[in-house]
């Protein structure tokens, strides 16, 4: 039998282990946070502004936060095997929120005609060297131009609520426990010369496919740190590395058509990208399917059953089903001719009805980083608001259960559930990070095929369509054209990208035929619900995804001209293969440019 004081002595140690172990963590903490010039310039002008930023008779702030992305970027592009960019760059950029009231009722959240883009939170460049009286200098200035236009817009925002009715009353912003994370810098290491030499003989590849009028190839390294800090006592440093390589190219066909194909690969450090003889024969895999479409028949107008595998599956429920998942509730309008301008959710008032066949099932979460050993960009631990990442079940077995949420309460939902996520520049908003859809019923590619062919005998088709992948313009570039109100950040005609590879499928024989030139006319969230079956497959679609309104608008506005680098809010969507039952395609009219009139020039001989 051990004694009491033996026991005692025993226990001493342990307990002894644990107090050091304790206090070496803290003092590792206090070290980092020590080292950090840009941390307690943000910590010290945070609390200056607590204490004593106040206009004479006015209110004080109740809550400020500061977010640094601090970003290195090495950026290369390559074309028909000579380099055209090799480049690095540096940046600091904040955000700052002021926030005036309390958080019942604050200056967030309400637009006005004379205020249009108050809804942005300020932004400035810092300077880029640990140079502490020139960073307390840069958040000092921000911090004053972001108070006194919070003081313009909660007057204003009294003036309006005086004069309405407010059916509910919701506060503004939700009540979050405080948290420190402060995780170690990472940094990407690299041979650039080395680097280079590889994005040449890709590049160079294109030499073998005289079909082919434009091509590049891009590499973008980008390590990053996002720094957040607000006035509860909440304190971030997290690293975010992103690698981006990009392959495009494009041609015309002999009706002036252009055609366009691309292989993105993403990771979150250089070891995460495939061989380079993996990529090269995905290269040569490219090249031989856009030189083959160059040939393709035109398709004509097409209603009746598509089957969606491979990226454009990954790309329906991106495109169609994941803006959708946000919970947070609209500004507040001086005029409602405004709404039209504002994102809006079309699942946010069906919770707790069916959205989606009853064999499929969606989670969003965050945390985890990897799916079947493929890497998902979408991982973080804590977002744009320094809220934890959690895991949430938006939809059980067909029918919307969750929503994803900011600190932007709802009347059912006062809760963030950590999905609060920003790019660079921008305020943050309710967005996916790794969305899972996942089938119970799931059937095998061939399956998936005859009940195509069934769902054609049964409609007197001769064939059905499938669809393997849909363009993403922010990689591939795109004659998109932009309204107005999308510049604005509205809602365009819902729809999807137009299909890069699309096929025939014959229901005398099942035998494929490549085909091309149509775009798929409208597509709502709400026709996900006649999905007919799904896969047993997976496939991982990693994107960076340009957010909601205005900055999101401004984003597709960059696609315009092809490879938006490393920018955009990094998201993964795991889905399976799903055979829809009716999708309308239709043929664009109108003239279309005319050839190249010489030859390529590599190729004249």
């Amino acid at each position: 039998m051990i004694r009491r004081h033996q026991l005692r002595f025993t226990l001493l140690p342990v307990f002894l282990s644990c107090v050091l172990s304790i206090a070496s963590a803290v003092s590792n903490l206090n070290a980092l946070q020590q080292e950090d010039v840009l941390l307690k310039a943000l910590k010290d002008e945070l609390t200056r502004s607590m204490e004593k930023l106040q206009l004479k008779d006015m209110e004080k702030p109740y809550y400020i936060e500061y977010a640094v992305t601090d970003v290195e970027m090495l950026e290369i592009k390559a074309a028909f095997g000579s380099i055209i960019k090799s480049e690095r760059d540096r940046s600091r950029l904040l955000r700052v929120e002021v926030r005036i009231g309390n958080y019942d009722m604050d200056n967030s959240q309400f637009v006005s005609q004379s205020l249009m883009f108050s809804i942005l939170p300020s932004t400035r460049q810092l300077v880029i060297e640990d140079d502490y009286l020139a960073l307390r200098r840069d958040l000092w200035l921000a911090t004053d131009r972001a108070y006194k236009q919070a003081l313009e817009q909660l007057a204003q925002k009294r003036a309006f609520i005086k004069t309405k009715i407010q059916a509910e009353e919701i506060p503004d912003f939700s009540r979050e426990k405080a948290i420190t994370v402060i995780d170690p810098e990472k940094q990407i290491t690299f041979d650039q010369k080395k680097l280079e030499e590889g994005l040449r003989r890709l590049s160079a590849l294109f030499r073998k496919f005289p079909a082919i009028y434009d091509s590049s190839v891009s590499l973008h390294v980008k390590t990053a740190h996002k720094y957040f800090i607000n006035s509860e006592g909440t304190v971030i440093r997290q690293p975010a590395p992103l690698i981006a390589l990009y392959i495009r190219a494009s041609t015309q066909a002999s009706d002036g058509v252009i055609l366009k194909h691309f292989i993105p690969f993403y990771g979150t450090g250089l070891d995460q990208l495939p061989p380079e003889n993996d990529v090269s024969a995905a290269v040569w895999k490219m090249a031989e399917e856009l030189t083959a479409l160059t040939s393709a028949p035109v398709l004509e107008n097409y209603l009746g059953p598509v089957l969606l595998t491979e990226q454009a599956a990954g790309e329906l429920f991106s495109q169609v089903l994941a803006p959708h998942f946000s919970g947070e509730r609209p500004p507040l309008l001086e005029q409602q001719q405004l709404a039209a301008m504002m994102p809006g959710s079309k699942l946010a008032r069906r919770l707790n009805r069916r959205v989606l066949p009853s064999f499929l099932t969606v989670t969003d979460d965050p945390t985890q980083k990897a799916y079947d050993k493929q890497p998902l960009i979408g991982f973080y631990r804590i977002d744009d608001q320094g809220v934890s990442a959690q895991p949430v079940r938006l939809i059980e077995k067909g029918v919307l259960k969750k929503l994803l949420m900011s600190r932007r309460p709802r009347k059912e939902i006062l809760q963030s559930n950590g999905h609060a996520r920003a790019m660079e520049i921008g305020a943050p908003s309710a967005q996916i990070g790794n969305l899972f859809v996942k089938n119970t019923e799931g059937k095998s590619l061939a399956e998936l095929k005859q009940e195509l062919l069934d769902l054609c005998r049964d409609q007197g088709l001769s064939f059905g369509l499938l669809i393997k992948k849909l363009d993403n313009p922010n990689i591939s570039g795109s004659g998109l054209s932009l309204s107005p109100f999308s510049m604005g950040g509205g809602p365009q005609q819902e729809g999807l990208t137009t299909p890069i590879l699309i096929y025939k499928v014959f229901v005398e024989d099942g035998r494929e035929e490549m085909v091309r030139g149509v775009n798929v006319g409208e597509m709502s969230v709400t026709m996900l619900k006649d999905i007919v079956a799904a896969g047993k497959d997976y496939y991982v679609n990693n994107k960076l995804s340009g957010g909601s309104g205005v900055m999101g608008a401004f984003f597709s506005y960059a696609s315009l001209f092809g490879d938006a680098g490393a920018t955009g809010i990094p998201t993964s969507v795991v889905a399976p293969s799903v055979l829809l039952e009716e999708i309308e395609l239709i043929k664009p009219t109108g003239p279309q440019r005319k050839p190249a009139i010489l030859k390529h020039p590599f190729f004249k001989k």
